[in-house]
């Protein structure tokens, strides 16, 4: 197979554009550490009576405009959020290279990714990435342990930093949990 001629600029330099092709070719770990799958924190009794008694005053209503598929759907995800929060992560291995974002098996390419941020879900401090994807729109990794700045300059090489999300419901979420605790706060 012959070999392909490319013609570049000449105010290129060809050491630093050299040195850029055998980075592609050979994927170097930039930064590699273990955590948990997702966010967990175990909560208290205060906060399961609370729910509950929250679902049973809407249930209620809801009897009376004969939305039971609706109670239904809230009872599921009152149960979804018991099983979190009882059940424990298991570890996984996360790792940035040049190539891209690696969530355990999973690869995200950088050219998949648009941007990201830093934030806090439940009590770890989290790397949130947008995707170009449909699904999953957001890929975030738990960073608890990790150098913030060291990562975020990594990061920075190849993606925009954005200061907070910048989806509604998630400003939505952080002002209604703020507004309407159901747990108590900490002193």
């Amino acid at each position: 197979m012959p070999k392909k001629t490319i013609s570049v600029p000449e105010d290129v330099d060809l050491a630093t554009l050299q040195k850029t092709l055998e980075d592609l070719r050979e994927e170097k770990i930039w930064v590699e550490w273990e955590a948990p799958e997702r966010s967990f924190k175990q909560m208290n009794k205060d906060f399961w009576i609370t729910s509950i008694a929250i679902l049973v005053l809407v249930s209620v209503i809801l009897i009376f405009v004969k939305e039971f598929f609706l109670i239904m759907a809230l009872a599921s995800a009152l149960f979804l959020a018991y099983v979190l929060t009882t059940v424990p992560p298991g570890k996984v291995k996360n790792k940035i290279t040049n190539r891209g974002v690696y969530f355990s098996d999973v690869f995200y390419p950088w050219t998949d990714l648009a941007r990201f941020w830093f934030g806090k879900s439940v009590d770890n401090i989290v790397v949130n990435f947008e995707t170009q994807l449909r699904f999953p729109r957001e890929v975030t990794l738990i960073i608890d342990g990790l150098d913030q700045n060291k990562l975020k300059e990594v990061l920075l090489r190849q993606l925009p930093l954005v200061e907070t999300s910048p989806k509604f419901v998630d400003k939505a979420t952080v002002w209604l949990g703020k507004k309407l605790p159901l747990e108590d706060r900490p002193k």
